[in-house]
């Protein structure tokens, strides 16, 4: 193994004697070309979250018992890959698509598992995987009333596992710190016994670091690690105890002989990230104008109960004001009678004052 690595100069060396190697070499950034070198180097490993690697490493062709084995330990239950069955055409969204790993497999039980990998915390995680996971279903209706034709019954159609991991989890998932692995089946709030066919899986990797950090407390942790942890200490502690992920570390190391092909990848990977972080800001501000609007439109309904608010405010004080006419008109009925009546008690204490000089009483 350590025969294959090759120091930074030689390596580099090599790729400028070779114009195709020179030309994609270039086109990677600082970060990729320094991931490129490391690998080589011995102090990286491959990005196997990334498209062209994990379809490489768990290929359901030429290692269906890896994937096998991954799938059975995440969804709890013995599982093995039967077929591999193509992405076709129906996919929804596809060229959109931030899932930028699409391996979709049929079990030798009829079911069907897509496994997607998600490197950046994109938007609209749980519509995504509602819509691919319809989309399969569909596909395995269209295919199986097809091929059974006239015994064709919908008993025949069979669970769709939609599986999705995560390298870096949005908000919705630091509510639950302590957790890394979330399953989803749909049931009835009755308990009614009715079996329906989508269950959904999220594994969340940055999450899963945190809560295990170099643990391995079981085979799933190590397939965990397998896919997150560059840690030279961690992989050994897998390789010693688990000989089948031992093999895939083996193989990895195996890819440096291949400087070309191994290039290539990274130019494809980085490619793929490029599009699909394009696609993100597409989404995050579609997003946040959608907020916007929400809460132009909030502002609008507030505004709009202001202003009746202030129209009714108005109306109590223009039938206030009324009431306050009312009143002084009245008061000044009351003070003009209470002058005429003053007027007529003068007159009278007057004509009181003369007759009593008239009858001599004073």
């Amino acid at each position: 193994m350590e025969s294959m690595l090759l120091a930074k100069n030689e390596l580099l060396h090599k790729i400028n004697n070779n114009a195709s190697w020179e030309n994609a070499y270039s086109r990677l950034s600082k970060e990729w070309q320094n991931k490129f070198l490391n690998f080589y180097s011995g102090t990286g490993t491959l990005p196997l979250t990334y498209d062209p690697f994990f379809k490489k490493i768990f290929d359901p062709e030429m290692h269906p018992e890896r994937l096998s084995r991954l799938l059975s330990l995440i969804l709890g239950k013995e599982l093995i890959v039967h077929q591999v069955l193509p992405a076709e055409s129906t996919r929804i969204i596809e060229e959109g698509s931030l899932l930028i790993m699409d391996i979709v497999v049929k079990m030798e039980d009829g079911s069907i598992a897509d496994i997607e990998i998600q490197k950046i915390p994109y938007q609209f995680s749980g519509e995504r995987a509602a819509c691919y996971s319809s989309d399969l279903l569909m596909r395995q209706y269209v295919r199986t009333k097809h091929d059974r034709r006239k015994i064709f019954s919908y008993q025949d159609i069979k669970k769709v596992y939609t599986i999705v991991i995560l390298e870096k989890t949005s908000k919705i998932f630091s509510n639950f710190p302590n957790i890394y692995i979330h399953h989803s089946k749909q049931q009835f709030d009755s308990g009614l016994p009715m079996e329906l066919l989508q269950e959904y899986t999220f594994i969340a990797l940055d999450r899963f670091q945190q809560i295990k950090q170099n643990k391995i407390e079981g085979e799933l942790d190590a397939w965990m690690h397998l896919l997150s942890s560059s840690k030279r200490e961690v992989q050994l502690q897998i390789a010693r105890q688990y000989p089948h992920i031992r093999d895939i570390y083996e193989e990895v190391t195996e890819f440096r002989k291949d400087i070309g092909g191994v290039l290539f990848m990274f130019s494809d990977a980085l490619r793929i990230l490029d599009r699909n972080t394009v696609q993100l800001m597409i989404d995050e501000m579609s997003e946040e104008l959608n907020n916007l609007r929400d809460e132009a439109n909030e502002w609008t309904n507030k505004n709009s109960q202001l202003k009746s608010e202030n129209n009714k405010l108005e109306n109590e004080n223009n039938k206030l004001e009324n009431e306050n006419n009312k009143l002084e008109n009245e008061n000044n009925k009351l003070e003009t009678k209470n002058n005429e009546l003053k007027n007529e008690l003068e007159k009278r204490e007057n004509r009181i004052h003369e007759l009593e000089r008239l009858l001599g009483i004073s």
